[in-house]
């Protein structure tokens, strides 16, 4: 399968899934600064949900950079990843109109799990599929390691029993996210130090 076609269709569905959030934040009816300024949660949860689609882009992005195929395991990968991130509009719509319902914020939470999930296995499919390019296992230690994993499944659960104190605290989770990967980047980098210091 041509490796860019695949890019362009995750673009292009990322391009889409980008248009459909800002949707979701209403013009008022009338010319009212107050009402225009009422939709702050909504374009709150929008600027989370965004921060969370472009850095997982950028992540996919610099992966699609080292492979050098991408074959039906790997296409099949993408296609999950792209069916859970079609669902975001709707679960940023969900906490957007209701940031203090914990159950907005639970589905809010599940889903970018669930997303997380989809893109460590969209991940392990297409290392698979590149065996022969060195610099895909390092790039996928760093960028999708356990560090990584582990750190967003233990914030999901602090986030889950968290959320029925303080329910906001959901939709925080793309900048954790973000967070998370900055310093499983670092963590990553000081053993590779470590280990070319040993050597």
């Amino acid at each position: 399968m041509n490796k860019s076609r695949v890019e362009a269709f995750i673009d292009a569905i990322i391009a889409i899934v980008l248009t459909v959030l800002i949707l979701e934040i209403k013009v008022p009816n009338e010319p009212s600064l107050k009402l225009f300024f009422g939709e702050w949660r909504m374009a709150f949860s929008y600027l989370m949900t965004f921060i969370l689609v472009m850095f997982s882009w950028y992540v996919q992005h610099g992966m699609f950079l080292r492979i050098k195929r991408v074959q039906l395991g790997g296409f099949i990968g993408v296609c999950v990843w792209l069916f859970v991130l079609s669902f975001l509009p709707v679960t940023t719509a969900f906490v957007g109109r209701f940031p203090r319902y914990w159950g907005a914020e639970l589905v809010y939470l599940i889903t970018g799990l669930i997303w997380l999930f989809s893109a460590q296995f969209m991940s392990w499919l297409i290392i698979r599929e590149n065996q022969d390019v060195p610099e895909m296992k390092e790039f996928v230690k760093r960028q999708a390691g356990s560090v990584m994993l582990w750190s967003n499944i233990a914030w999901t659960i602090f986030a889950s029993a968290a959320i029925f104190v303080v329910p906001e605290v959901g939709v925080l989770t793309p900048v954790v996210t973000v967070i998370i990967q900055v310093f499983s980047n670092q963590h990553r980098n000081r053993q590779l130090r470590r280990t070319e210091t040993d050597d």
